[in-house]
């Protein structure tokens, strides 16, 4: 046995030489191999669903290609950029790019990434074969008719499935509102669309909507009839351009629509369409890179045939058919269903999986011991019997003792295995912490369960229901507690169906809760395996008493703080409009002194009254910025769209009025975009903001002021430098203080209220303001205001 185990290791070695040898030779010989240069080519930009969808499909199906590929993706960006320089630009940035590379396959999306590579196919892509997909036949057949080496999958979107399904879903449809765009995609599928309509069902009105404003749709939608439904095609924007976005067009129209809405892309899902039999980007691309790796593999392009294949499937939003009360057997069969709350087996499967599958073994180990204990006893007594036939033959069998002296360590040695089998079990049974019990039925005269009688229990049971084990073994449940049990019906059912069952129940005598597994061990016996768990429930009782507690305390000091802020800033605007009347008044007295006596009056008496009329003056000023403070943040916003160049241009026309002696240059240096915000705030923004600048410019040679701003995907950011006295940047944080200055009045007139108002202002319109500058270099004020269409 030894030398024929030494045989076969020398053969494995062998075998093994053999086989990395080989496997070093196709490795060196696959590194020798370049890899193949593929081009994915989209017609439209990262980031549109048919697009991203379409890309996804490709590389899917490519990575199932046994060739080594370099994959590179380009973006046309079509749909935004229509035009011919946006294209002279792509064959510009291509050409550099990857003429001088060996182009082994290029793969198109949609139309104009088809014209675009079948046209320039010899001065870019290295004459290379042309994989196209989301292009439909009817468009482009004089286009593939002049061109050879090119195949792909069309695009065939029919709406017919999804008219047809929706008419099922609502038999009682009497119209049809048809949502597409001017695009050719979108008119030819409108086409097909209302085509499908009448063959299918003539008498229906159909509503078309590829020439009219989006706020028409929008409007007409929301006071749709119940008898209606709306199915959109294709629509990226209206006539106008004031819409752009298949996902955001078909979202607002869902959001605004009173009837279900139905749509035969993929990408209206989870943005409000119902469903129906959708076109998938996904599987479009997945049959295009399929025809991809068989051109790669070697096949004759011109050989393969233009692709139909079926790239659509039946799948439908479950919150939209929750919102239109549509059941689910009206569905067509094997349609998925998108969104569905998951149950609480499918959310916890594996812990559920592995907790029967632990509960299974532990059964199986049960069963396992009560076999092994049954055989056991059934060996003890065969032994026995086997002991006194040997007895009895002990003269006879004297001969054979050798063969008997055997055979009986053979059994002392089965007996002593089996001895440990059981000490095992009864060790598991023993130290486990679950309560564990074994009972039997007690079954009336009509074979109904009445109760049960407990058999055997382990030592956590005490530990459980605070009760000794001597107690209960032996009697039935009635008799040990006093009351019956609670899960008969369930341990019924037990032993009707064999199957084991989890469960919790509570017992209000002793306010206990248990989680119990209960299974089935033979006809007569039942195995309960239990745990208290009633200061579990009694913790989530006491978080949720302790949450709820806190929620009020939370309202109650929130609407306690707003109250004070409401009482504060009343306190301010009161104190702030009393305190203008007794200053004007001795503004007033000062003046009638003056006029009435100034003759006779000293000359220092005279300065006097001039400084109280100045400190007057001041403060009145003062009172006024600061109710302009308070108003600021208390008024309620009003925002509407604003041309904020033109309210820059009045505001700068109105101080140069008010300071004719000025000469200050105004230069704007980029576009300034339409903003959204409440008017008469933002011309405060924008009047404190210029006044500051034609106030720290005046003893400047050459005043000037330049605006501008820049964009980002959230906020615009607007900026306003002037070549001022400007200020030291330690000081930047003190300015947006109220009533903080970096100058005196007798230098600059002011009263530190005009930037911490544009920041209140600001702030309210949920942008940001801060400072820089520099010593008589100048200063730069910043605001930003958010983005929106």
């Amino acid at each position: 046995m030894v030398k024929g185990d030494m045989n076969c290791s020398k053969i494995l070695l062998c075998f093994f030489i053999i086989l990395t040898t080989g496997l070093s030779k196709i490795q060196y010989s696959y590194a020798e191999k370049s890899p193949n240069n593929i081009i994915i080519l989209n017609s439209y930009h990262k980031g549109l669903s048919w697009t991203d969808e379409q890309t996804e499909g490709i590389i899917h199906s490519l990575k199932d290609c046994h060739a080594d590929l370099s994959i590179s993706v380009e973006y046309m960006d079509w749909k935004r950029y229509p035009t011919q320089e946006n294209m002279n630009h792509i064959y510009n940035q291509l050409k550099y790019k990857y003429s001088g590379q060996k182009i082994d396959l290029v793969l198109t999306t949609d139309d104009a990434a088809l014209d675009f590579a079948l046209k320039n196919r010899h001065a870019i892509f290295s004459d290379a074969p042309v994989v196209f997909c989301g292009v439909n036949e009817k468009d482009n057949i004089e286009l593939l008719k002049k061109y050879k080496n090119v195949t792909g999958v069309l695009e065939n979107p029919s709406p017919d499935k999804t008219i047809q399904v929706a008419l099922e879903m609502n038999p009682a449809i009497k119209e049809i509102y048809l949502i597409y765009d001017h695009t050719k995609t979108g008119l030819s599928l409108g086409e097909l669309a209302m085509e499908a309509i009448h063959r299918i069902k003539p008498e229906i009105k159909v509503m078309t909507y590829s020439d009219k404003p989006f706020s028409k749709i929008l409007d007409d939608v929301a006071h749709a009839p119940k008898d209606s439904i709306v199915l959109i095609t294709t629509y990226y924007s209206d006539m106008d351009h004031t819409v752009s976005g298949f996902e955001k067009t078909c979202k607002l129209i869902s959001e605004t629509s009173t009837v279900p809405v139905y749509h035969v892309y993929t990408f209206g899902l989870n943005n409000g369409a119902i469903g129906g039999s959708m076109f998938s980007g996904m599987l479009h691309g997945e049959a295009a890179g399929r025809i991809a790796c068989r051109v790669l593999e070697g096949e004759n392009i011109d050989a393969i045939p233009l692709s139909n294949d079926e790239t659509t499937t039946y799948i439908f939003d479950y919150n939209q058919l929750q919102r239109f009360n549509i059941p689910k057997d009206k569905l067509p069969e094997g349609s998925k269903i998108i969104n569905r709350p998951e149950s609480f087996f499918e959310t916890y499967r594996h812990i559920v999986i592995n907790t029967v599958h632990l509960i299974v073994v532990l059964i199986s180990l049960i069963v396992i011991l009560l076999l092994h204990i049954k055989k056991i006893h059934k060996m003890k007594k065969e032994l026995e019997i086997k002991h006194y036939e040997l007895t009895e033959l002990n003269e006879e069998l004297a001969a054979s003792d050798l063969k008997l002296k055997r055979q009986y360590l053979e059994l002392v040695k089965t007996q002593e295995n089996l001895m440990h089998s059981e000490y095992q079990y009864r060790l598991l049974f023993e130290k486990m912490l679950n309560g564990f019990f074994v009972f039997e039925p007690v079954f009336n005269e009509d074979h109904k369960l009445v109760d049960i009688r407990f058999l055997n229990a382990n030592p956590s049971f005490k530990k459980q229901v605070k009760m000794k084990v001597n107690d209960v073994i032996g009697k039935t449940w009635t008799e040990a507690f006093g009351y019956p049990s609670l899960e008969l019906s369930i341990y019924e059912r037990i032993l009707e169906t064999g199957r084991s069952e989890r469960f919790e129940t509570y017992y209000g005598k002793e306010n206990a809760y248990f989680l119990v597994n209960a299974f089935k061990i033979s006809d007569q016996q039942i195995g309960v395996i239990f745990d208290n768990i009633s200061d579990y429930k009694k913790a989530i009782k006491e978080i949720k008493k302790f949450n709820e507690e806190l929620e009020e305390r939370v309202a109650i000091r929130t609407a306690e703080l707003s109250q004070a802020i409401d009482e504060l800033e009343s306190f301010t605007y009161t104190v702030s409009h009393d305190l203008k009347s007794p200053l004007r008044a001795i503004d007033s007295y000062s003046r009638i002194m003056y006029e009435d006596h100034g003759e006779s009056l000293h000359s220092d008496v005279i300065d006097i009254i001039h400084n109280i009329r100045g400190i007057c003056k001041d403060l009145i000023n003062m009172i006024n910025n600061l109710l302009e403070y308070s108003m600021a943040s208390k008024k309620e916003l009003n925002k509407e769209e604003i041309d904020i160049k033109e309210m820059f241009l009045s505001v700068f026309n109105e101080l140069q009025l008010a300071y004719p002696e000025r000469n200050v240059a105004l230069t704007i240096e980029t576009v300034l975009p339409k903003v959204y915000a409440d008017k008469l705030l933002l011309r405060q923004v924008i009047y404190n903001i210029l006044s500051n600048a034609f106030k720290f410019t005046k003893n400047t040679d050459k005043p000037r002021i330049i605006i501008g701003n820049t964009i980002t995907s959230e906020e615009y950011i607007f900026y306003v430098k002037d070549n001022g006295i400007g200020f030291n940047m330690e000081y930047s944080k003190k300015l947006f203080g109220i009533f903080q200055r970096l100058h005196t009045s007798d230098e600059f007139e002011g009263t530190g209220i005009g930037l911490v108002t544009i920041k209140k202002i600001i702030q309210k319109h949920g942008g940001r303001t801060w400072i820089e500058g520099q010593v008589n270099v100048g200063a730069t004020i910043y605001f930003t205001l958010p983005f929106s269409w």
